[in-house]
């Protein structure tokens, strides 16, 4: 399904072996020029959030469709989005998702809003490559480990935002929302205010 000027271009090639056509860098090009337009259309549109933030593994494939719904969330409307991720080893995934109009809260252009992509990667911040090493070695020393309390620094988190407050002698995770206000039945049941455990 290629008009006569992308024949020409292909036509040198025809001759190579499958192997060797692998290897072919000149074919490669070529094969990157004439699908450009292709690449563009289909895919381009899913590469906002991946290009941003860099490898995330199962949550690449996730991120490339709300990169989709951001940018084209007018238009997907009985649209076929096909999904696909594959490991280093010899597993992969293919599935399709067929997208409707759907109804608040779940339309499209209300998801794309409260996604609302571009606005939450402009609100990073930036650390220096050796605070990031010493976030790493914190999260390598405490991992798998008990006892020990977290930094209660909530100012770079979103309100709303789930975060890890201690561990107790017994593995026991406990965890607090920023800026949540504790329910009327909370306080009936008698819960502290913004502490869960494990969960609950």
């Amino acid at each position: 399904h290629v008009d006569n000027s992308v024949k020409a271009k292909l036509e040198p090639f025809l001759n190579l072996s499958g192997d060797e056509s692998y290897q072919n860098r000149d074919l490669e090009k070529i094969a990157q020029q004439v699908s450009k337009q292709f690449y563009d259309e289909k895919v381009k549109p899913s590469t906002l959030i991946p290009k941003q933030v860099g490898n995330m593994y199962t949550a690449s494939l996730y991120a490339a469709l709300a990169s989709v719904i951001h940018n084209k969330h007018s238009t997907l409307v009985d649209q076929r989005i096909v999904m696909f991720s594959y490991g280093s080893g010899l597993a992969s995934t293919m599935f399709s998702l067929k997208l409707n109009g759907g109804q608040h809260p779940f339309s499209l252009s209300h998801i794309a809003s409260v996604l609302n992509v571009v606005e939450k990667l402009e609100a990073r911040h930036e650390f220096s490559p050796e605070k990031f090493i010493e976030t790493m070695q914190l999260m390598e020393h405490r991992y798998g480990a008990k006892d020990f309390e977290t930094s209660k620094d909530t100012s770079l988190l979103s309100p709303g935002t789930f975060y890890l407050t201690h561990v107790d002698s017994m593995y026991r995770r406990f965890y607090a929302k920023k800026g949540a206000a504790i329910s009327v039945a909370g306080k009936a049941a008698g819960l502290s205010a913004n502490i869960l455990a494990n969960g609950h």
